[in-house]
């Protein structure tokens, strides 16, 4: 909402504030799927609807829909069919009401995988807003006499209560969506102002001087730029203007730098349009010096623009209730007796300053019943306890050594104000504005020198100050926070109470629990600071570990085992070996400590990864740790290896002796017991023999020989040795050794046993597995296997 004074000469020297007085920012939580009730239709009146009995019942039927989207916060999931609904053709049948809420409750439920999402319940005046807006939708559609009618009454009321929240006695309001269309309007009318050709003529009448708009670079640039594209300006309107380097918050207006800015652009011809100034910046939340820019801006005709949480703290109670009400400039007392006043009077109107009761919408409605939920009392003790939140928080941090605070010093440079102290006493804007802090943002920072100045952080403190975000956020949610970046500071924590979703401010104990989290964790990351120039300097000095970089990673570091000399052949197939290898590691120190993880390197080979340490951690054995696991797992890589080898050779030598001994086979048997029917006859005119057929194939690992399995089918076991008798067990009747020659001869009994499987080991390359056939005593289905002991 843009505020600006309501007299008729509403234009140059005058401050527009934006405003946001408990805004809905609430997402809608999603709910579990439940049965209710039709709601209860309140009867017609000579069949009849009357609109009180019409908006009964929207406001009811809203408040069940509103109830059922809360439920989903007591953790009840949705259906799969709930919220997996295609919606790429209307379907030909109706849905009912209930199926379409179910459908809205998946898909607000669920992110874009699927997984549930969890979400802050919503207080009484937060459910009083939602339902408003089904109210102002029914609104839009009655006749324009009543819409008329109402409209004026909600926005009359609503710029009267805020005027009075905020000490704006004589003022006028304008109600938009966008939160930038305020101030797109504010600077049409000056261009109005300034160039009174602009409406004739258009871009036109810009080419006589430039109209210019002055930001701070510490703002965001994104709201000068859509400024410039509302209105059709190029970018070189736009005049950033730099921030204090030497005295004064490095986050605020230079207004040194402003006064020279404007004094060079009216010497130059160009038309000072507006001044953008923040009182409390977007992150960090300082206030810029706005009685100097004021005066400024009424010596150069210009516009003042200001926004910012810290404007709340107008609404504090002792401020308006000992008047000190915001002057406006005192050029506009005379202006009507001016040439032109009647024109100017129309330059809101000429910009779209006014809101059009003739139009379909109440954007008034929502806020008009949320002041009234809140009453004025409700306003006032929330914008307190924002401020006394921060205020808390603040003192609570400043006393770490190891933590930076860039917000605003609560109470101003000597902090010898609170906030129940300028609630208790009167207090003009500029020690309103000093004294208050709309949010805390802080980081932790490196050990520096009495003398030494920081600046921006090392690059491994953003991942630090990350981590540790994550970590507050899971471990202690009673205080949220939001991880941002500065870009001349780096990543920053931030609290900001006016942002809050929930409505409701940590209370003392919740921040003294907070605190204590957040002392843990400092001492955690100082540690793992400690620890890695050891860690560092071990992992040099070791012959098998390599340091490996890890941009996005904040623990102590990454290392990758590679034996020696491998580096020297890192080939395609050993860069799959040693990831392999440092996988297999990685999992079996995850069952010894789960610090350990997998990571990449930029070289897209895998690594270690170390977590965070404490201070108890003994780096170098861990190091040790790792080289005592790698080494085993690299023996036991060898030996896999080795086996897979033998086991394919294996199986490359039983299916050579299985298709020679099935030749030999067809070759006795003869080719007549190959024919169908004809061979059915030989056979049962010469039945074959019990010994005839394929033998099948084991693989003796200990003596690396293929054996034939008739005495595996004999005995029903593998023997070892000796048979069940005492006695030694018959030999083979093949025995073929691996990479050798087809061979029939006997040799010395297996002492081991393996089955041949068609899938053998996992280690086994694919392209050697073959499906190999044997004969079960005298079934003409072969197979292979490999039995094992």
């Amino acid at each position: 909402m843009a505020s600006s004074p309501k007299d008729k000469n509403t234009t140059k020297n005058e401050i527009s504030v934006n405003v946001d007085i408990t805004k809905a920012k609430m997402p809608l939580p999603a709910a579990k799927s439940v049965s209710l009730p039709d709601s209860p239709r309140i009867p017609p009146e000579n069949g009849v609807f009357s609109p009180q009995n019409q908006l009964g019942e929207i406001a009811i039927e809203a408040s069940e829909i509103v109830s059922r989207l809360e439920q989903v916060v007591e953790g009840t999931n949705l259906a799969d069919a709930a919220y997996n609904q295609p919606t790429v053709f209307l379907g030909l049948d109706q849905k009912r009401t209930e199926e379409i809420i179910q459908i809205v409750q998946g898909l607000i439920s669920v992110d874009e995988d699927g997984e549930p999402l969890s979400f802050h319940a919503l207080d009484n005046v937060s459910k009083l807003v939602m339902i408003s807006h089904s109210l102002a939708a029914y609104c839009s559609g009655l006749e324009r006499p009543v819409m008329q009618k109402l409209s004026t009454r909600f926005t009359t009321d609503t710029t009267r209560w805020i005027s009075q929240l905020f000490g704006f006695l004589d003022s006028s309001s304008f109600y938009h969506d966008d939160h930038l269309e305020g101030l797109v309007r504010v600077t049409r009318m000056m261009l109005h102002y300034k160039y009174p050709r602009y409406l004739e003529d258009g871009a036109l009448a810009l080419t006589s001087s430039l109209p210019t708009i002055y930001s701070s670079v510490a703002s965001p640039l994104v709201v000068v730029q859509h400024l410039c594209r509302q209105l059709g300006l190029p970018l070189a309107c736009v005049r950033p203007v730099p921030v204090n380097t030497h005295f004064g918050s490095q986050y605020t207006m230079d207004v040194a730098s402003l006064q020279k800015m404007l004094a060079d652009d009216v010497s130059a011809g160009r038309a000072p349009l507006i001044v953008v100034a923040d009182a409390g910046t977007p992150i960090t939340g300082h206030v810029d010096n706005i009685t100097r820019i004021r005066e400024l801006c009424k010596l150069h005709d210009a516009w003042l623009h200001i926004r910012g949480h810290s404007l709340a703290s107008l609404a504090l109670p002792n401020y308006q209730r000992n008047g000190h009400i915001p002057a406006v400039a005192d050029t506009n007392v005379n202006r009507n007796k001016q040439v032109g006043a009647t024109r100017e009077s129309t330059l809101p109107l000429l910009a779209g300053l006014n809101n059009d009761h003739q139009g379909r919408r109440i954007l008034a409605l929502p806020l008009w019943a949320a002041l009234q939920g809140l009453g004025k009392d409700g306003v006032h003790s929330r914008i307190r306890d924002d401020f006394l939140s921060s205020e808390r928080l603040w003192a609570a941090l400043d006393r770490y050594r190891h933590v930076r605070v860039l917000s605003q010093k609560p109470g101003g440079d000597s902090g010898s104000y609170t906030v129940s102290e300028l609630i208790s006493k009167p207090a003009n804007i500029n020690l309103l504005f000093e004294s208050t802090a709309c949010c805390v943002v802080f980081q932790f920072t490196p050990e520096i020198g009495e003398d030494e100045v920081l600046t921006k952080v090392p690059p491994y403190y953003d991942k630090l100050n990350s981590w540790l975000g994550q970590i507050l956020q899971l471990d202690a949610p009673q205080v949220p926070i939001d991880i941002c970046e500065l870009e001349n500071v780096g990543v920053v924590l931030r609290f900001c109470p006016f942002e809050n979703v929930t409505g409701q401010q940590p209370t003392i104990e919740e921040i003294q629990s907070f605190v204590q989290c957040l002392e843990q964790q400092l001492v955690i990351l100082r540690a793992t600071i400690q620890h890695k120039e050891t860690f560092i300097k071990l992992v040099a000095e070791s012959p098998v570990l390599k340091v490996v970089d890890l941009p996005d990673w904040a623990g102590l570091g990454g290392v990758r085992y590679a034996p020696e000399g491998w580096e020297q052949l890192l080939t395609d197939q050993a860069k799959e070996e040693l990831n392999n290898l440092n996988m297999a590691l990685v999992d079996s120190l995850r069952s010894t400590d789960s610090a350990f993880s997998l990571g990449e390197g930029a070289d897209g080979l895998m690594c270690v990864r170390f977590g965070m340490l404490t201070p108890q951690s003994d780096v170098e054995e861990l190091l040790n740790l790792v080289i005592r696991v790698g080494q085993s797992v690299e023996e036991n890589s060898r030996v896999l290896d080795s086996m897979s080898e033998i086991v394919k050779k294996g199986i490359e030598t039983a299916t050579l002796d299985l298709q020679k001994e099935n030749e030999e086979r067809l070759w006795q048997e003869g080719i007549l017991r190959q024919v169908p029917v004809v061979g059915t006859f030989v056979n049962w005119w010469s039945p074959k023999t019990k010994e005839t057929g394929v033998r099948g194939r084991s693989l003796n690992l200990t003596q690396g020989v293929v054996e034939s399995t008739e005495n595996i089918y004999k005995y029903h076991m593998q023997l070892s040795g000796t048979n069940p008798g005492g006695k030694s067990p018959p030999t083979p009747q093949v025995q073929t050794p691996i990479g050798g020659s087809h061979s029939r001869s006997s040799s010395h009994a297996s002492s081991q046993g393996v089955k041949i499987e068609n899938e053998v080991s996992r280690e086994v390359p694919k392209d050697s597995i073959k499906v190999l056939s044997s004969n079960r005593k005298s079934s003409s289905q072969t197979e292979t296997k490999v039995l094992t002991p």
